[in-house]
């Protein structure tokens, strides 16, 4: 397998959750209901998925936009997505809101949403990773597998490339973090675990 060149991605993660992924998860993680769905909103139109929920199913039937999403995610206890209750509690949540929103397949959007509200264990499923991946079509249980067993593979390099960015801030966002915040950050499971989708999404792209 060819080296990959994870301090690239790794310094790209850093700056995406620098200036969009850190906002929405810290509104998520509060009390305040106005700002956990503009963060839902946000989030929706960055990562592509606003389109799959029709306005029709919450706005114009006199509901908050993505408050049904909201609902959804809210009050999840993290407990409940440890081990062999991954997969079903995220498809649980994934037929609640493709049942609001007039029943398309929704776990792409689903995964999205809650790794913002609870990070890993989560995997965020998508289409370019699916092909990055060669996983069968809609189908978490293969992805996540496949997902997995890639990611561990390449678990030193990503450390090490996480590990490093401290030392750079000045190639991070603006005034955003600390050299301090930056290795507390990058040392994260889940930060490393979001450098290794970005690098799925790009080689997906391909």
């Amino acid at each position: 397998m060819p080296r990959v060149n994870f301090n690239y991605f790794a310094l790209h993660y850093l700056n995406l959750w620098l200036t969009k992924d850190c906002k929405w998860c810290e509104a998520l993680a509060g009390e305040n209901e106005e700002k956990k769905l503009v963060a839902l909103a946000e989030a929706a139109v960055h990562y592509s998925v606003a389109r799959n929920l029709p306005k029709a199913f919450d706005v114009e039937k006199g509901i908050p936009r993505y408050k049904p999403v909201l609902d959804a995610i809210d009050n999840l206890d993290p407990i409940t997505f440890q081990g062999d209750l991954l997969i079903p509690s995220i498809v649980e949540v994934k037929s609640q809101i493709s049942g609001t929103y007039g029943g398309p397949d929704l776990i792409s959007l689903t995964t999205k949403f809650l790794w913002l509200k609870m990070k890993s264990p989560v995997v965020i499923y998508d289409g370019r990773a699916m092909k990055a991946l060669g996983a069968k079509p809609k189908n978490i249980e293969d992805y996540y597998s496949r997902w997995q067993k890639l990611f561990a593979s390449f678990g030193n390099e990503i450390s090490v490339a996480c590990a490093l960015l401290h030392k750079v801030p000045e190639y991070s966002a603006p005034h955003a973090a600390t050299p301090q915040y930056i290795e507390g950050i990058a040392s994260q499971p889940w930060f490393k675990e979001r450098v290794f989708d970005v690098y799925l999404w790009d080689l997906g792209g391909r």
